[in-house]
């Protein structure tokens, strides 16, 4: 658990997502349920592992996803809760998604508004896994930077429309 400045709800902070205005201040506290269903502004942390010699850990984006089934995906990705700072909510993801307890992400960019992420902002985060660390990936592959351009420009279909989008603006 990390520390939030909202202390006291009826609902625990890990169950919200702060809602966003058009400057992408917090507003107000959502459930994390309603912000998805609503397609409401939040924030969302995207996360590229790297291993030291450059390949990058692509996951394959889940089959519950309506949007873009079984696309590859950035390595860990989801939403900032109610409170927690952006680079702790990507050291939590690679947490949960790939077992990896002390990764140290980098901020890479905060992407503009994409229209595949409807309402969300997103914050593409680098980590870079340090040697002899074990990671439990579920479903995934390591690709080169040369494979990952050649999916983007051969195969974009199976690419998200995030991770392409980035892949074509020089991000990943």
């Amino acid at each position: 658990m990390f520390h939030t400045p909202y202390a006291g709800l009826s609902v625990a902070a890990d169950r919200l997502v702060e809602m966003l205005d058009q400057r992408g201040r917090p507003l107000l506290l959502a459930p994390k349920q309603t912000a998805l269903a609503r397609n409401m502004p939040h924030r969302v942390a995207l996360v590229i592992l790297r291993e030291r010699d450059g390949r990058l850990w692509l996951a394959h984006r889940s089959r519950q996803k309506p949007d873009k089934r079984r696309t590859w995906d950035f390595s860990a990705r989801g939403q900032v809760l109610a409170g927690e700072a952006q680079a702790s909510a990507a050291a939590r993801l690679l947490k949960e998604s790939l077992g990896i307890p002390d990764a140290q992400p980098a901020l890479r960019t905060v992407l503009p508004p994409l229209a595949s992420e409807g309402a969300r902002q997103c914050i593409l985060f680098t980590a870079v896994r340090r040697g002899g660390q074990v990671f439990s990936p579920h479903d995934g592959m390591f690709v080169d930077k040369d494979e990952l351009a050649g999916l983007a420009e051969h195969f974009s279909d199976l690419l998200s429309p995030c991770l392409l989008w980035c892949v074509q603006n020089g991000h990943v």
